[in-house]
């Protein structure tokens, strides 16, 4: 709703949401177009009832339990991973 209500996508009202956070997101982007649209994100602020309602939206998932998110060893490799 906040991306339609803001003619943005969703991914750019998720980086917009990183940075009311006091976090530098890091984006990736595959192509040219993604890259353009996650830079525009930064050329406005979400309200605070978007950050209302995006925290409430937040709140209501539930938690995955991947703890870290990371792999433990390499798919190709079976070499073991370390954090970097």
């Amino acid at each position: 709703e906040v991306a339609t209500q803001k003619g943005a996508t969703p991914a750019a009202v998720a980086l917009n949401w990183c940075r009311a956070k006091g976090t530098i997101p890091i984006a990736g982007a595959r192509t040219l177009k993604q890259a353009k649209q996650h830079l525009a994100s930064v050329d406005w602020d979400l309200s605070q009832s978007d950050l209302k309602a995006l925290d409430a939206a937040a709140a209501v998932l539930p938690w995955l339990g991947i703890s870290p998110p990371f792999a433990d060893k390499d798919i190709f490799t079976g070499m073991k991973m370390f954090d970097s």
